[in-house]
């Protein structure tokens, strides 16, 4: 256990130190969005819990922090129901802006479970609930989400592979980006390894919108049991692939999580 917690360490401090080393620009083929949201969503266990994180996102030379409180309730053995809301603030060489930025209704639905091996329908709702909008860190866009995903556990560890199609709504508003939000298809994967008190995660996300733009996102995370009401986590991520379709450089996360 103390290999792997040591290793899931020494994993993100050489990610951090490649990319202050080997900075990237980013474009904006879509919005920000927490690659391991989703993933964490998934797998975590089927408790009432309360959340609380912080986001600092770099897209030079634009700096964000994304604030975000959130809820999990399970409905019964087969079913589970998320709410997120997003608080922005965005800073470049000239202003600060900040305000709410978009809500994320999340659920899932187990169809099948068998020899620690899981069927699972996910589906998210997104969108901006003000008037006011921050691209690429919240938007006006209503986006609906479907995913069918595949859980295998083997005993510390799980793997999991998600596929699925996103629809975007409301996007006709102009953009400052030349590669719009647009429907897009999305493939994920990734495991999260660890018993006892520290649990690491790894993972990518890999989307292909209609309009032929693509976002390849990375990220790993560590979360500490620091007891059984109470679990702290921090992660980054960063993104590859063409230059004018990243939505950030990289970017950032600490949080915890209250189970009751």
């Amino acid at each position: 256990m103390r290999r792997i917690a040591r290793a899931t360490r020494l994993a993100g401090f050489a990610s951090m130190a490649i990319l202050f080393w080997w900075p990237m620009k980013a474009g904006a083929a879509g919005i920000y969005e927490n690659a391991s949201a989703e993933p964490a969503f998934l797998l975590s266990p089927r408790r009432v819990t309360l959340s609380a994180d912080l986001d600092f996102a770099r897209q030079d030379p634009t700096e964000a922090s994304i604030y975000r409180i959130g809820a999990a309730f399970p409905l019964r053995k087969l079913f589970a129901l998320g709410l997120e809301q997003n608080f922005v603030s965005v800073s470049d060489d000239e202003d600060i802006e900040s305000g709410v930025g978009d809500l994320t209704i999340r659920a899932s639905a187990r169809l099948r479970t068998k020899n620690q091996r899981s069927l699972v329908l996910l589906g998210y709702l997104g969108g901006g609930t003000t008037k006011q909008e921050f691209f690429p860190y919240s938007t006006k866009t209503l986006d609906l989400s479907t995913s069918l995903a595949y859980v295998d556990t083997l005993g510390n560890a799980a793997v999991y592979a998600i596929a699925g199609r996103t629809f975007v709504n409301r996007k006709d508003a102009d953009r400052p980006v030349d590669v719009a939000h647009d429907d897009n298809w999305r493939f994920s994967g990734g495991a999260a390894v660890g018993g006892g008190d520290v649990r690491g995660q790894l993972g990518t996300i890999y989307t292909y919108t209609d309009d032929r733009a693509e976002r390849w996102m990375w990220y790993g995370a560590v979360s500490v049991i620091a007891s059984d009401e109470l679990v702290v986590r921090a992660g980054i991520q960063f993104e590859t692939g063409e230059e004018a379709q990243r939505v950030s450089d990289w970017s950032a996360n600490a949080g915890f999580t209250v189970r009751f």
